[in-house]
Order: C-alpha cells, then structure tokens, then sequence
C-alpha cells in the first residue's frame, strides 16, 4: 500500500511571508497540528518547511513580540520530511521515525504538496489491518467445524 492511499488530502498550507498569528488560526480552524510553508503559485505548491503548534509556542516565549509580527519563513522547520504519494507505509514510518516527526506533507513524483500523512494515519491503517486479522482468527473455527460436519458422538463412533 502506498501513502498516498491513505493520506489526507487537506493539506493546510501558507506561503513564507504568513503572519504566525494567521497560522495559528488556521490550525485552529482546520483542527491540525502543523502547517506546510509553500513557495507560489499557490495553485503548484510546493513545501518549503512545515510549522508546528509547538513551533508557534516556543516562537511566541522566544520573542517578546505579537505573533503577527513574526512570520511563518522565521520559525519553520527548513528541509523539512516530505514524502512521494508512491512511497510504502513501512518506508514512511521509517523515515519519519529516523527524523522523528509525526506528520509529513506529501508530494507528487514531481514535487508538488498534495496532503499530508500523520502517524494517527498510519495507526488507523495498522487497526483496519488487525481488525481484519481478528475477525479472520474468530472465523476459523467456524470455518473447520463446517469443513468436519456435526460431531460424532462418542456411542455411535464404537457401534
């Protein structure tokens, strides 16, 4: 399976030049917990930082100013994970845990944002995948006792 079958394709994003106190309010519109910073066109966009609600926090006890005059460029994550739709959910979960994020924009092959993948994705994946594994596990004893037919009964296995 790919990522890209399973990432959310309400990408949240901003350009550079984005007040913090406009990223928040969207994250707090959107109910997300990081914003892609993308370079324009907004119509072709592609990711050039991501920023977190932890980011906007530790921006906001750093500075002594309002959030709308810092911007996204200043506290973004640079170089930040970005994903290909075309890439498996093993190769993801590695390469997010080797950066140690929980959310990663994705991209098309050719680079632009498309959505964005979250580990509450992948978890939801891993459950589908398990649910369907235990339920698979409570049918096979169905499955032999109508392969076998009715129980013999002791009696009539001597006679």
């Amino acid at each position: 399976m790919h990522i890209g079958e399973l990432c959310s394709r309400d990408l949240v994003a901003v350009p550079a030049t984005t007040p913090l106190s406009e990223v928040a309010r969207l994250m707090c519109e959107r109910h997300v917990g990081a914003v892609a910073v993308v370079k324009s066109p907004m119509d072709r966009p592609v990711v050039i930082g991501v920023i977190t609600d932890r980011d906007i926090t530790r921006a906001q006890l750093a500075r002594e100013c309002e959030l709308s005059q810092i911007f996204a460029d200043q506290v973004m994550s640079r170089d930040p994970l970005v994903l290909c739709e075309d890439d498996g959910v093993e190769e993801a979960l590695d390469r997010m845990r080797a950066r140690g994020v929980r959310r990663a924009p994705v991209t098309t092959v050719h680079g632009l944002a498309r959505g964005v993948i979250s580990t509450d994705d992948l978890i939801a994946q891993l459950a589908r995948e398990l649910s369907a594994l235990a339920h698979l596990l409570a049918l096979q004893p169905v499955s032999e006792a109508l392969r076998e037919g009715p129980p013999r009964s002791p009696l009539r296995a001597s006679a």
